[in-house]
């Protein structure tokens, strides 16, 4: 298009166009005839340094943001504090002028002391008020939850995937649970320093409005941000240990922890990882509520969406590990004695278990050096370990049969009374080990519940697959927990056999 035509599009004169032309903005291609001929690209451009002209950008500046050697949001976070303090500055000096009016004052016998003295003593009051100390302690803090549960889910899946870590477990014991929330705290805290760093603000922080960066703008240095990130990850750090103790007056202490927190933020107050002139920007001040714009309520569904969706990583992570390493619909003996052995290490941890099933269907003792096993046994228990009978075709496992049974010769003597642990574990295992991929979790859990409700005798046809259990005992009371307690003076008669066969 001519210059005829850019003047219209842009509203500049023609010597400014030519102007920023010889600037090196931008440089129009030309026509056969020589004259300039003006592209969409030098329209924008010349749209762009019009805006930024407006807003007080010089050329060097505008320059600057061209050629990518300043990021636009850093500039305007800078001009938008130049010209609030330019406003203020003003505001100021109408101020004195009708002060000075109104005392008919006159070059000759201007006090001009005295009305520096008064400027002076007005900034000293601007400048308290000029470090927008941003406060809401509350968003402050579940942002800091949000991130630490995003990378200790990103720690938990990952130990998921590759080490088979079942969450559950180890998050019941207090030693597993302290090391997988450190340990999520320090991945946040690396993450952290590099996101404050390059982004200014993190995924917690991010939903939920806030950012940090220095007064004129820019984003925290490296140093700045690791430094930052390390204090507030030692008290952080504190509290998940304390509150995981579990114990009241260490909950207590956590919470007294997070009061304290709060309340010295409420109070415009710096903790003590928070560098002086660093700002949480972003509409978190007193003035301008978050509730007051309803797009936040989108930045709340977001932050709950993101908690379901680390709950839903870890739930299915959880269902990955728990897999069967075997999982096809034929299996050999060796691969279903593995998947057995993989799931009771999943479900009660390697160190806790005291026996395994080998390929011709006994247990053996594990042997542990350390003694790390501990077994509390209520009398020695005279009936046998169970045990599994195989049954294969052409080397495939077509049947497993759990048997345990005991007969004794006499009445039982007072000395000698004992508990015995009803096997529903074992045959939901082997259930698990050789139908997953036949059957679903929820139809195995089923199974499971059916059998404990069924006191052992049950019989289902299954996709392809048939179970029969039988439990007969007598001389026996319930114990309770799938256990029962041998009756003094009587006679035990104990039998169980589970058989799943497939067709």
């Amino acid at each position: 298009m001519t210059i005829k035509e850019a003047e219209a599009r842009t509203g500049l004169a023609r010597a400014n166009i030519r102007y920023y032309e010889d600037q090196g903005f931008f440089s129009p291609a030309r026509g056969e005839n020589g004259y300039r001929d003006y592209s969409e690209e030098n329209i924008d451009t010349l749209l762009k340094i019009k805006l930024l002209r407006q807003l007080g950008f010089s050329l060097e500046e505008i320059h600057q943001l061209q050629n990518g050697e300043r990021a636009l949001e850093t500039a305007l976070a800078q001009r938008e504090a130049g010209l609030e303090r330019e406003s203020r500055e003003l505001a100021q000096a109408a101020r004195l002028c009708r002060e000075m009016r109104s005392e008919g004052a006159d070059f000759y016998t201007l006090d001009a002391r005295r009305y520096l003295d008064r400027l002076a003593r007005e900034e000293a009051v601007l400048d308290q008020d000029r470090d927008p100390v941003r406060i809401f302690p509350c968003r402050r803090y579940f942002a800091r939850v949000l991130d630490v549960m995003l990378w200790e889910t990103v720690l938990v899946v990952l130990l998921q995937l590759t080490v088979r870590l079942n969450y559950i477990r180890v998050h019941d014991g207090l030693g597993g649970k302290l090391l997988l929330s450190l340990g999520g705290l320090l991945l946040a805290a690396a993450a952290e320093t590099l996101t404050l760093h390059f982004l200014g603000t993190t995924p917690g922080k991010a939903l939920l409005g806030l950012k940090i960066v220095r007064e004129d703008g820019s984003r925290l240095s490296l140093g700045e941000a690791a430094w930052r990130t390390a204090g507030v990850t030692a008290f952080y750090g504190a509290g998940i240990f304390l509150a995981d103790l579990g114990v009241l007056l260490t909950a207590l202490a956590a919470l007294a922890m997070l009061i304290w927190a709060c309340w010295r933020v409420d109070k415009g107050e710096l903790l003590p990882w928070e560098g002086r002139g660093q700002l949480y920007l972003e509409g978190s001040t007193r003035e301008r509520r978050f509730w007051e714009n309803r797009k936040n309520l989108f930045r709340v569904a977001g932050y709950l969406a993101v908690w379901v969706l680390c709950i839903g990583l870890m739930v299915g992570g959880h269902l990955l590990a728990a897999r069967p390493p075997h999982r096809g619909t034929e299996l050999t003996v060796e691969q279903f004695v593995d998947n057995y052995n993989q799931y009771m290490a999943f479900t009660y941890g390697e160190g806790n278990l005291a026996r395994r099933l080998t390929v011709d269907g006994t247990f053996e003792e594990i042997d542990r050096e350390n003694g790390s096993v501990i077994i509390y046994a209520f009398g020695e228990s005279p009936v046998p370990q169970p045990s599994f009978r195989f049954t294969e075709e052409n080397g495939v496992l077509t049947g497993v049969t759990l048997v345990q049974e005991y007969e004794s010769p006499v009445p039982l003597k007072e000395s000698k009374s004992y508990v015995v642990y009803l096997p529903y574990e074992k045959c939901y295992a082997a259930a698990r080990s050789l139908l997953w991929s036949r059957l679903g979790d929820k139809e195995l859990l089923d199974f499971a519940s059916d059998l404990t409700g069924a006191e052992g005798n049950l019989s289902r046809e299954m996709n392809g697959a048939r179970i029969d259990s039988k439990m007969r005992f007598s001389g026996y009371r319930g114990f309770g927990g799938g256990s029962l307690a041998a009756q003094v003076g009587e006679s035990q008669s104990y039998f169980v056999e589970c058989s799943i066969t497939l067709a």
